[in-house]
Parts: structure tokens; sequence; C-alpha cells
């Protein structure tokens, strides 16, 4: 056998013995199921809240107080957290914020969480810092990003983020494509009166783009007084207002996440309806929130929150800190209120403090 031939053997080898290895892991490590028989296996972390830019329906008008820089956890600390999470089959993370680009050493943190072994890694972002680390950060092991963009209009939008260049985050979504962190997903929050004369645009985005356009409905987690029940457009509104652009047709649901996925015949792309009010979706959740100060939050709409961060620095052993991640996901309540309720979600400060 030749040299050449030995170690062409020796890689096949290789790969075969890492695939052995990856179906014997995945065989073993089963999600964690919460009192619900939900599985929990997607985790976002935040990891700032500060931002780069000031969104009238996040910013409240006197400001924000930041975390102090002590209080923030730090890059190890996040790794050390994921990594016991991933033996009890955490297999999907979100970066979020605050605004996520705006942390030092982002590119390597991405690289640490990639290392830990999660399947799927992703962020969410502004898109104003996006295109001259988006290279970067598919080179770590970033897989996809989604994209946070509430009108096409250039006016509306500096109107919106109060210092905003739109043109910035269109240079996002094509360098996103370029180095192939797709689907590149845009995420728009309609709000009447605001940017609901926008969505069949936006849907329309979906034609000759491989985009998912997700619309979220508008929820009540500000702290700017923006929030109020009639400025909600709901999922039924948006169906029809998009009904009429095409044959939008029904992709299959897998159970597992909240967007309820439509197309339209023949369209490159994919529309996204996600309904926390209209139709929530906690039935099948599969979701914890780790805040940037270190706290784990089961539901978003939800008082209850668990501190890691204060165990960790006190020296708690990696068994102490499994048995808080099980205890959240045991205490993950069966649903939210805000359908019944929506005042329910008033205690919430601003999403920027919990993790978009």
């Amino acid at each position: 056998m030749s040299v050449r031939e030995i170690k062409k053997h020796s890689a096949v080898s290789h790969q075969l013995s890492a695939s052995a290895v990856y179906y014997e892991m995945k065989k073993k490590i089963q999600p964690i199921k919460d009192s619900f028989n939900r599985r929990i296996d997607y985790l976002r972390v935040s990891i700032t809240d500060k931002c780069n830019l000031k969104c009238v329906y996040c910013m409240p008008s006197k400001g924000l107080k930041f975390f102090k820089e002590s209080e923030v956890m730090t890059d190890e600390e996040i790794v050390r957290f994921v990594r016991i999470a991933r033996k009890h089959g955490l297999r999907k993370v979100r970066i979020t914020g605050g605004e996520p680009l705006v942390r030092k050493n982002i590119i390597q943190l991405v690289s640490s969480l990639k290392e830990t072994g999660i399947r799927d890694l992703s962020l969410t972002t502004n898109g104003i810092l996006l295109s001259g680390l988006a290279g970067d950060l598919k080179q770590a092991g970033l897989d996809r990003v989604n994209i946070s963009l509430d009108t096409m209009d250039a006016a509306i939008y500096r109107e919106i983020t109060k210092q905003g260049d739109i043109e910035q985050v269109w240079e996002s979504v094509r360098e996103a494509e370029k180095v192939k962190l797709t689907p590149v997903k845009i995420n728009v929050v309609p709000i009447r009166g605001l940017n609901d004369s926008e969505i069949s645009s936006f849907a329309s985005l979906t034609f000759n783009n491989n985009y998912h356009i997700r619309f979220i409905e508008f929820m009540p987690a500000n702290c700017s007084g923006v929030w109020a029940k009639d400025k909600c457009v709901t999922s039924d509104e948006i169906l029809q207002q998009i009904s009429g652009l095409g044959n939008l047709e029904r992709l299959t649901f897998k159970g597992r996440g909240p967007s309820r996925n439509f197309r339209f015949k023949g369209a490159a792309g994919v529309i996204g309806i996600i309904s926390p009010l209209s139709d929530h979706f906690c039935g099948y959740c599969n979701r914890l929130r780790l805040t940037a100060d270190g706290k784990i939050r089961p539901c978003l709409f939800s008082k209850k929150e668990i501190d890691i961060k204060t165990p960790m620095r006190n020296g708690a052993s990696d068994d102490e800190m499994e048995k808080l991640f099980i205890k959240a996901v045991k205490i993950k309540p069966q649903q939210h209120l805000l359908n019944e309720d929506p005042a329910s979600g008033g205690h919430l400060k601003t999403m920027s403090k919990i993790g978009g």
C-alpha cells in the first residue's frame, strides 16, 4: 500500500470513527424534558444589554441604565454553562443582546461556543456591524443569522432607530448570503400606524430571494410606553394582507419552534408567522433564556429566574451547576398568560435586559 493510500485509508477511518462517536453521543444524550413533557434543547444567550441603536419601542425616553461590566457574564462563564447544558441534550444556541456584535471578542466567543459541540449556533443582530464581521463569524463556527429590520424606508428607519443607516443593514444581508450564514432570516415586528403598510412589501421579497421573512407580533415587553394592544397586528391580519400576493402554501410544521411557515408557490424564500399573543406556542416551547447578568429565565413572560452567575463565582462545581440547570427546566411554566392578560408581562423592564 502506497503512502497516499495509507493516508487516504487513515482519513476515511477517522471520518468513520468520528461519525460513530457522534452517533453514540446522539443515542445517549437526549434532551431533558420539563414537567409538561416538552423537550428543552434550545438556549437563547444574551451577551450584552448594550446596543448601537436607540429604537423608539425599546429605549425609554430617559435612556437605559446598562449593566456594569462586572455584572455581565464573562466568555468563560457563558461557555462553561453551555457545556454543562450540552450534557443534557442542548442542541441549539442563539446569541442575542442588546446588540451582540458590540461585545468585545465576539469572534472568540462564537468559536468557543461552537467547540462545546452545539449543533446549531445562530445570532440575532440589527445588522449595523454585521457586514464587517460576517466572514470571521462564519469561520468561527456561526451557522446563520437573524437580522432585525422593521421597515424598508430609509427615513422611517432613521425615525425608528434614531441613528441607523438602513444601507448598512442591506449590506449585511448581502454579506451574510455571500459567506453562507444562511438562510438569512429577517425579523419584522409590524406595528399598527408605524410600519404595517409594509407587510406585503416584506413578504414580496421572498419571491426572488431565499430570505426567511419572519413577522413577529408586537409584544408588551418594553419600557418606553409605546406598546398598546391595539397596535399589535395579529397573525391573522398579516396572513390576510399577504394572501392576495400569490398562492400561499402552508409548509409542514415540525412542532419545535414558534414560527408557522408559508411559501408562495414558486417563490425562493419562506414567510414565517410568530404569534405569541393571538396564538401562543407555549405547548411546544423548547427554550430557556440566559440573561446577560447570569440568570436563567425559563419563560420570557414569567417572573421566575435562577441566578447561575453568583454560584459560579462563588466556586460552585459542575454538578451543582447542573442541578440549577435542571431546576430551571423543571420550573418552566405551562404557558404565559399574555393572551388572557397582556398586563401580565408588565414586570419586564426591556427586552435588551433579557435577550431578544
